[in-house]
């Protein structure tokens, strides 16, 4: 009698053994799963694309893709093409860019601290007026495009709207920048012509010769290039202020450093 209930007592504790893993991996596996699942899918061109189809302005699509927790967007040149065709904006367009290139979301702004010759955050340009306002500036990413002339390609960059909502009276209005370096070469203030067709701002930056290789490429064209000066201010030296050497006649200017930080003068 002992010895049978020895072998039922050493049979049911094997059971008991062998079934502990697999409680545990399935424990584990639907723990796993119920992560898996609440886990958002990216924001793909397709969302983009279907917002627009349905009529949702481009403020509300632009929100939707600052807000998203991570989006998966394919922006090569036939892709920017399918999506102008598709109806989406170019403004969409060139916030699905600026995302895709490290905008945090829920924020629309590129990420704080980058380095290499500029120093603390580049992407914080504050415009400062003669009356002491201080007005922190938002950068947007263009879109690029190019134009036969003879010889040459002339390659502009195209920023949507036909003016900036950031206004000011002050003709000679100063930029606090980031920059662990004389900031000339990599800063650069530009005034911008304004194309009513395509309602956009546009850029002109270096040109290539069919014959001639490139030549000042991503630079602005000294045409558009505004003359400043500059003088370290604070932060041990890695603020610059900028200020025009002329007075800004009323129009559509920025400040450039691949992103443009735009305003407009008006009289």
């Amino acid at each position: 009698m002992k010895l049978r209930s020895a072998r039922i007592a050493v049979t049911a504790l094997v059971l008991a053994l062998s079934a502990a893993p697999l409680l545990s991996l399935t424990t584990s596996t639907a723990f796993a799963s119920g992560a898996d699942a609440a886990a958002p899918a990216a924001m793909t061109n397709a969302d983009v694309v279907k917002l627009a189809k349905l009529g949702f302005g481009s403020e509300v699509i632009k929100a939707k893709i600052d807000g998203a927790s991570a989006v998966n967007f394919k922006l090569e040149v036939d892709d920017l093409v399918s999506l102008k065709s598709a109806g989406v904006s170019q403004d969409v367009i060139s916030e699905m860019l600026k995302r895709s290139q490290g905008g945090a979301a829920g924020s629309g702004a590129a990420p704080m601290g980058a380095m290499g010759p500029m120093g603390g955050n580049p992407n914080d340009v504050q415009m400062v007026t003669a009356d002491g306002n201080t007005v922190h500036l938002r950068g947007i990413s263009g879109t690029i495009s190019t134009t036969n002339a003879f010889v040459t390609v002339l390659e502009h960059s195209n920023f949507p709207g036909v003016a900036s909502t950031v206004r000011t009276h002050d003709t000679r209005p100063s930029f606090i920048v980031n920059s662990s370096d004389q900031p000339k070469g990599h800063f650069y203030i530009v005034s911008l012509e304004i194309d009513s067709g395509d309602q956009d701002r546009s850029l002109k930056l270096g040109n290539s010769r069919f014959f001639g290789g490139m030549k000042n490429v991503g630079a602005p064209d000294k045409d558009n290039q505004i003359s400043y000066d500059a003088v370290a201010v604070g932060n041990g030296g890695n603020q610059w202020k900028l200020t025009p050497t002329k007075d800004l006649k009323p129009g559509e200017y920025g400040v450039y450093m691949g992103q443009l930080f735009d305003f407009g003068v008006d009289r």
